[in-house]
């Protein structure tokens, strides 16, 4: 591959800043998996935008074998310039957000929770904040949480990941399998699932439980998206793990009875940033908190 002693621009000027980041933070942790719990990313996927980045540069970023890790002379250049990138990416978000970025709020939630709760909270966040002007960020919650922890986001309700809080407990919310209600289950064939990518949370958890009780699944159908996996559901040809408060009218739900396990609750939180302070970001995170408490099960 060639070198890159000399940045090509026109090159860089196309990079996502998502793969140049993923390289620093790489670079900085010393390795794929602690950048992977950094940046809330599986490993694998911090495996493919240092791939991918290393592709459009035309260069080897890392030295790689069982026993050694080490940036390359490229990548220990290219270092250089990827820090440049980042800075130089944030201050001018700060520049041109500066004059009104005490009204400019980025909130970011998972889809199916944006529709459940986001017009009641935004009623009350307007009628409290006229001037605000929230952003509203509907992605994963893994995806949020880099988010905000790229400095993109300045507020994110989540579904906790791992066994430790990262952020404010706020409730509990009851999760089922469903499918349409013209479903019918197979009783000696595998549960067809309609599911999130290996990074959910609930896939993980659901595909545990089936192990566990030794029912056998087919996946047939993957989304990154809560109407991607409607889309499935509807078509009535497979079975789903879903926030029972966001059920639609036209499914059921199936659980013991049917020969399904249970489901340990979702656990949603809400992170802040640790350097967004402002009073409408307060309130906004007041607002969130009372009405997911109004709402769902508090946690204990």
């Amino acid at each position: 591959m060639d070198s890159i002693s000399e940045p090509d621009w026109s090159k860089i000027a196309s990079l996502d800043a998502e793969l140049v980041r993923a390289f620093v933070v790489v670079a900085e942790s010393g390795g794929f998996t602690a950048a992977a719990r950094q940046l809330h990313r599986t490993q694998s996927t911090i495996s493919l935008r240092i791939r991918t980045l290393e592709e459009r540069l035309g260069a080897h970023l890392f030295m790689r074998n069982s026993r050694h890790f080490a940036l390359s002379s490229d990548g220990e250049n290219f270092l250089i310039h990827a820090r440049r990138i980042l800075q130089v990416q944030n201050e001018a978000i700060a520049a041109l957000t500066r004059g009104s970025r005490g009204n400019v709020i980025r909130f970011g939630l998972p889809e199916d929770y944006a529709e459940l709760w986001l017009p009641e909270l935004l009623r009350a966040f307007y009628a409290l904040r006229p001037g605000a002007r929230p952003h509203i960020h509907c992605r994963t919650s893994l995806e949020l949480l880099e988010r905000l922890g790229a400095g993109e986001l300045d507020l994110a309700l989540v579904v906790r990941h791992g066994e430790r809080a990262g952020g404010k407990p706020l409730a509990r919310q009851e999760l089922v399998w469903a499918a349409h209600r013209d479903f019918v289950l197979p009783v000696d064939a595998p549960v067809p699932l309609a599911l999130f990518d290996e990074s959910c949370t609930y896939r993980q958890r659901g595909l545990q439980a089936l192990t566990a009780i030794g029912r056998d699944y087919q996946l047939v159908y993957t989304s990154q998206s809560p109407t991607g996996i409607r889309i499935a559901v509807n078509h009535g040809a497979a079975v789903t793990i879903i926030d029972r408060r966001t059920l639609p009218a036209c499914w059921r739900t199936f659980d013991e009875t049917h020969g399904l396990p249970a489901l340990p609750p979702a656990e949603l939180e809400l992170h802040i940033a640790p350097t967004m302070r402002n009073e409408a970001t307060r309130d906004l995170s007041a607002l969130i908190e009372m009405l997911v408490s109004e709402h769902s099960g508090v946690m204990a």
